[in-house]
């Protein structure tokens, strides 16, 4: 048995598709879920084999870590029958791979962990006190799996040893599947028609995508900004008001509409300061679009610049418009190349390689 240990399985749609395709492998049809979700199921029906943990941790508890983890050791040792377990699939470093860790320690059950925005951006970042266990979990792991290659350099040597890039692979997420079974292509007007699609807040960088649109519309290409999220930062909503006549903004939506705003574009933008993949990348691309994503975050790393778009730095904007143009003169290239690209972020292709990590370590 495979015995995943994922947090907020019940609202990670991600991770049930990963599970889903993983059933239709031999290596993975028996395998079980261990998740901490305080409320979200309860109106949801729960597999059988998916235990969850409903309770609601007080911030201390989070905070010194232990005292969660403890009340989880008995509770996983109290539902999972550890003799039938082959391997441990721990979904991210710290909250599920000391879990991994631990159980490893007392029955010699091999784990794998992922390294995840939150082991980084809040555990090795802000939680010092940490950081050592952080490196003996993933030191005691067999494999450490990265969910971009510009993310694996970014966290090894600087977080985790360096010479544990023997042992760390990059396996991308995949993208819902009712993108890639509706890919599409389109042909572009004249004009520049951009889309951002995602929460309007700081870190995401949208006032640099506006400032690219005013640049563009100066040098007399005509372009239009379709921005679709929730807006966080207030700030947006006033930039937003004061370029009515080239921005559209719609609130969050749901994947069908986010479909239907894409065909409706040409370029996807989004030049985040920080970005540990990037999902809707790749949904772009399975549409035909050509991709503005930042240099040295999440998405840079799987593609040659130029290939399904282009990597730039965040702030740049003259640089950006530059790419813009390219994309635009040599669009019809690009975007049959994005589709055909966006093939690798199938939860089909990314399920047989986690089958043969499984059995390279189960067989061993």
């Amino acid at each position: 048995m495979i015995l995943h240990i994922i947090p907020d399985y019940m609202n990670k749609p991600l991770y049930h598709h990963l599970l889903e395709e993983l059933e239709t492998h031999e290596i993975a049809k028996t395998q079980s879920v261990y998740t901490c979700d305080n409320s979200s199921h309860i109106n949801q029906h729960v597999p059988e084999n998916v235990h969850v943990v409903n309770r609601s941790f007080s911030l201390w508890e989070r905070f010194l870590f232990f005292p969660k983890q403890r009340y989880l050791m008995r509770d996983i040792e109290s539902v999972v029958s550890f003799p039938d377990v082959q391997l441990i699939h721990a979904h991210t470093l710290f909250s599920s791979g000391y879990l991994a860790f631990r159980l490893h320690q007392k029955y010699g059950i091999p784990y794998i962990i992922a390294v995840r925005n939150t082991d980084v951006n809040v555990f090795f970042r802000h939680m010092p006190h940490l950081r050592s266990l952080g490196r003996r979990i993933a030191a005691n792991a067999q494999k450490i799996i990265f969910i971009s290659p510009t993310y694996q350099k970014q966290v090894l040597g600087k977080y985790l040893p360096s010479e544990l890039a023997d042992k760390s692979i990059v396996i991308p997420n995949g993208i819902d599947p009712l993108f890639l079974s509706n890919s599409s292509l389109h042909t572009p007007s004249d004009e520049i028609r951009l889309i951002y699609v995602g929460r309007m807040e700081k870190d995401k960088n949208v006032h640099t995508i506006i400032k690219v649109v005013d640049a563009l519309n100066k040098q007399g290409m005509k372009t239009k900004l379709c921005l679709v999220g929730s807006i966080t930062d207030p700030s947006y909503k006033t930039l937003i008001d004061t370029h009515q006549n080239d921005i559209e903004w719609y609130d969050q939506c749901p994947k069908e509409q986010v479909l239907a705003h894409l065909r409706k574009n040409d370029i996807f933008i989004m030049p985040s300061y920080h970005e540990t993949f990037g999902l809707v990348y790749a949904e772009a691309m399975s549409q035909g679009l050509p991709v503005i994503y930042t240099k040295g975050q999440g998405f840079d790393g799987f593609f040659e610049d130029g290939k399904v778009g282009y990597a730039v730095p965040a702030e740049d904007v003259e640089y950006i418009t530059r790419r813009i143009m390219d994309i635009h003169r040599n669009y019809d290239q690009i975007a049959h190349r994005c589709t055909a690209e966006a093939a690798q972020f199938n939860w089909k292709n990314i399920a047989e390689k986690y089958k043969q990590l499984y059995l390279s370590i189960i067989s061993k």
